[in-house]
């Protein structure tokens, strides 16, 4: 897996890790769940044009540029929170 680096301040940090532990959260996994419904929302006023990767082609087609749905993007990173570390 890879990972996402973000840049914040040490105040937005520390009140974001107070916030994860409030809900036992890990820091990874509320931002992974604030990622997870930001891309459902994103999608709701904006349109993704993403050229899909070539394992997830569908060969029966001919076309040469086949791009993923809104919908396969959503639930790509539905389950995107459930994939962090869990807290100790």
């Amino acid at each position: 897996m890879r990972r996402l680096n973000l840049k914040m301040t040490d105040k937005q940090y520390e009140v974001f890790e107070k916030w994860a532990k409030s809900e036992s959260r890990t820091v990874e996994n509320l931002t992974a769940m604030f990622l997870s419904n930001g891309v459902e929302y994103h999608l709701v006023d904006n349109e993704a044009c993403v050229k899909k990767l070539e394992n997830d082609l569908n060969q029966s087609l001919d076309h040469k540029y086949q791009y993923y749905s809104d919908e396969e993007i959503t639930n790509l990173y539905e389950h995107l929170a459930l994939q962090q570390d869990r807290p100790d």
